[in-house]
């Protein structure tokens, strides 16, 4: 299958083209070695298919780096667990904000500055 013809469904619901380089970089940020990224891409290919949600190619390659490598796997894992807070991953930022504040520090979450061009949200 030619992937860069490849359909897939966001967890949104939002169809898209499939990106390798989004793949191979999610799992490279988890601290996957090149020849890692290779054998999780060649192994999860012949499992693709139009309309294949993101969260599947996310389990089948987390199953082979899994069987690969247990820390990169959690790293990987890590990375989906705060995506599935999903617009509700501000919870995630309260949370992280309450231990800081906890540990004496004093936080603020959700403060919108003014960028050059843009808004942005800092925590």
């Amino acid at each position: 299958m030619d992937l860069k013809d490849l359909i897939v469904i966001k967890a949104s619901g939002e169809e898209v083209l499939f990106s390798n380089d989004k793949l191979r970089n999610s799992m490279r940020n988890a601290g996957a070695t090149e020849e890692q990224i290779d054998h999780v891409i060649e192994s999860i290919k012949p499992q693709l298919h139009q309309g294949i949600s993101t969260k599947k190619i996310y389990r089948l390659a987390f199953k082979l780096l899994k069987h690969d490598s247990k820390t990169v796997a959690a790293k990987y894992q890590l990375k989906n667990a705060l995506m599935e807070f999903g617009n509700d991953g501000f919870i995630f930022e309260d949370f992280v904000s309450e231990i800081f504040k906890r540990k004496g520090y004093e936080t603020s979450v959700g403060v919108i500055v003014q960028g050059k061009c843009v808004t942005h949200e800092i925590d």
